[in-house]
């Protein structure tokens, strides 16, 4: 059984109910805590990591926002990590939130481009699986490829979306991957 840590989107939350968390579930125990992306990358980094050590896991599983930041953290900690749909560049990715909004629980947030401008591109380095809908609308499939694909190796799948409705089959290259 793997100890997996779960780091979720923006203006997401983390929700043990979801489909994608029970499939992941299947691997062993999963994990994680709400997580703040308006606040300054430096911040979302240091408590997402203390919280994750706090559980010591066998991997890091993260979706959009969350595969950057499980990205980051995976090679800061020597963990594996698993990023899905990955955000490559946060700081070109928000610059269209910057303003007041609502997440998907109907919480108003306030994203600012001093916190916009503090998060840097995904990172080079770590034990990395690049999981990927084709049919993602709002990150082209396509440039996460480019921007990633020689440095990890990357999966893509047809269809789907942005939320990435394939984890049932990904769990083999996920489990694949963390034994390698």
């Amino acid at each position: 059984m793997l100890k997996i840590y779960y780091l979720h989107g923006f203006a997401s939350r983390f929700d043990i109910t979801s489909d994608k968390l029970k499939a992941l579930a299947r691997l062993g125990p999963v994990y994680g805590h709400d997580i703040d992306y308006t606040q300054i990358s430096e911040d979302v980094i240091e408590v997402s990591l203390d919280k994750l050590m706090q559980v010591n896991p066998d991997l890091l599983v993260g979706t959009s926002m969350g595969g950057w930041l499980a990205g980051i953290l995976g090679a800061e900690s020597g963990i594996p990590f698993v990023a899905i749909n990955p955000v490559t560049d946060p700081a070109h990715t928000l610059k269209p939130k910057i303003e007041p909004g609502v997440d998907h629980q109907g919480q108003a947030y306030q994203l600012t481009d001093e916190v916009v401008s503090s998060y840097y591109p995904f990172t080079h380095y770590g034990s990395g699986l690049v999981l990927l809908d084709q049919g993602d609308e709002l990150l082209p499939w396509n440039d996460t490829v480019v921007a990633l694909g020689d440095y990890f190796p990357v999966h893509s799948f047809a269809g789907g979306s942005h939320r990435f409705e394939h984890m049932e089959e990904a769990l083999r290259l996920i489990r694949d991957h963390v034994k390698n």
